[in-house]
């Protein structure tokens, strides 16, 4: 038995003549707007029949269930698609993958479970202006967040579960989704904020000789050999103009470094 969603359909495909028997006498019974042959059932959205329609995939993720050990995910707003109900020949139906949609650090983990070169291929090309990655040994394909769409594309993927020549049961706990988004939401508005620091505080990066792109390691270095040049310590017997200026440039310095260190720690 297999269950593959599109956006606009359910299709519950199996090789099962019983099976097929039980939920086309189901479909006929309950449902007004329905036209098949014996091998094929369809079943149209009508307005009146959403409680029946409910029912009729709460019977249907019963037998699947009892048929994989597995939900159906994306079932919340399926009874307003077309169902179809199809009987396979044996051993045609398409071969299935289990995929577990997890989340680490910035990056999405696809689990399959099996080692599907072609599928992981497929992720590919699908998240194709993203960095992304397939590790056949644990048979993982990870991709890093971007921005918002990434999600958008994840969601889509999810939702349809007719991949090349493959079934592909996805689950994905909601809850670690929306968490997730939060917080590359939240670290989205933080780098925003850290930029626009950044250019208010170009002066203070050209003090030390860095450059904004520049990591905290490089301005500490670049500070700690600044300061060994102008320290007052070093010119006590040069002239009182060169005193002067040393003094001046070592305060300068101290106060870029102080406040480039303030802006890294709370970005950190």
């Amino acid at each position: 038995m297999q269950v593959v969603q599109t956006l606009e359909s359910v299709s519950v495909n199996t090789d099962d003549f019983l099976m097929f028997k039980y939920f086309q006498d189901l479909i006929r019974k309950n449902f007004s707007k329905v036209i098949g042959n014996k091998n094929k059932t369809l079943s149209f959205f009508v307005e009146n029949e959403i409680p029946q329609r409910r029912y009729f995939l709460k019977l249907v993720n019963h037998k699947y269930k009892k048929n994989t050990g597995n939900q159906i995910d994306n079932l919340a707003f399926a009874h307003y698609k077309t169902f179809k109900l199809n009987l396979a020949q044996a051993n045609t139906l398409k071969p299935v993958i289990f995929a577990k949609i997890g989340f680490a650090q910035k990056n999405i983990l696809i689990t399959l479970s099996s080692n599907e070169k072609m599928f992981a291929v497929y992720l590919e090309q699908y998240f194709k202006d993203h960095k992304s990655m397939y590790d056949e040994k644990n048979c993982i394909f990870s991709v890093e967040y971007k921005d918002d769409n990434t999600l958008n594309l994840l969601e889509i993927l999810a939702s349809v579960n007719e991949h090349l020549k493959y079934c592909v049961d996805f689950t994905i706990n909601e809850t670690q989704l929306l968490e997730f988004r939060n917080k590359m939401k939240n670290k989205a508005n933080t780098n925003w904020k850290f930029n626009a620091l950044v250019k208010l505080f170009e002066n203070y990066f050209q003090t030390l000789g860095c450059n904004s792109s520049d990591d905290f390691a490089t301005i500490r270095q670049n500070y700690l050999n600044l300061v060994k040049i102008y320290h007052p310590d070093r010119h006590q017997g040069k002239s009182k103009i060169e005193q002067a200026y040393c003094r001046e440039e070592f305060e300068k310095i101290q106060l870029a470094y102080e406040s480039l260190k303030s802006l890294y720690k709370n970005n950190t």
